[in-house]
């Protein structure tokens, strides 16, 4: 596989105000938290059927353009250093119908919907069929994870990781929208690593996902 070198920023414990909270939830106190919640999608299926998109990968894109304004969501450890990596691209899942396995993809993200799209349907076009679990020749180091579940909606979901300390990746999880009343909701969950991320910081990105949602156009813009 091609080795991709990504840039990143160490991070100076001395000087991180989280330092302390980084320090306990690493050892006495190592977690992981997930939070679901019934994200309002009624005008992003409205906006995304006048535009022609499908709403996986403009809900990857969002949450890509949403990790990638916030640090706690680009976080890793590399050569014993805690970093920051300077871009984050989303990995996500497709399923083969044919032999019911997934396959897990990235794709480049740049913050331009457009090209995003672009890349999202090249890469599915090219390994829809296939069987591997990690089928693309390339590797990425600095990605974040998405995973869907439409034939189903839930009110809660939970990701197990074994030997977790060091995984700081967040992982998203969406369900099967439904109806209710004259919107319709989305079940997504998100987890988190505690040594790097708070429930403010989940709270923040469910809100803005909302925002998003609730003008996509708008936020489809390289520079929002």
């Amino acid at each position: 596989m091609q080795k991709i070198n990504p840039t990143y920023t160490v991070v100076d414990l001395s000087r991180w105000a989280r330092k302390e909270h980084f320090e306990a939830f690493q050892t006495f106190a190592q977690c992981t938290f997930s939070q679901t919640v019934q994200l309002d999608i009624t005008t992003l299926l409205k906006d995304i059927n006048v535009v022609g998109w499908k709403i996986y990968p403009a809900i990857i894109f969002l949450l890509a353009k949403i990790v990638n304004r916030h640090a706690e969501f680009r976080m890793s450890v590399k050569d014993n250093d805690l970093i920051i990596w300077d871009v984050i691209h989303p990995c996500y899942t497709i399923f083969n119908d044919k032999t019911e396995t997934f396959s897990s993809l990235w794709s480049h993200y740049d913050g331009n919907i457009h090209h995003f799209l672009k890349n999202y349907s090249d890469d599915v076009a090219r390994y829809r069929n296939s069987i591997s679990y990690l089928p693309k020749e390339e590797s990425q180091e600095n990605v974040f994870f998405v995973s869907a579940n439409p034939w189903v909606s839930f009110t809660g979901f939970n990701i197990n990781i074994a030997n977790f300390q060091n995984f700081f990746a967040p992982m998203f999880t969406t369900g099967k929208y439904y109806p209710q009343g004259e919107r319709v909701l989305l079940p997504f969950a998100v987890q988190v690593h505690h040594a790097v991320c708070d429930g403010f910081h989940v709270a923040r990105l469910i809100n803005e996902l909302q925002t998003m949602c609730d003008d996509l156009l708008r936020y489809c813009e390289p520079d929002s």
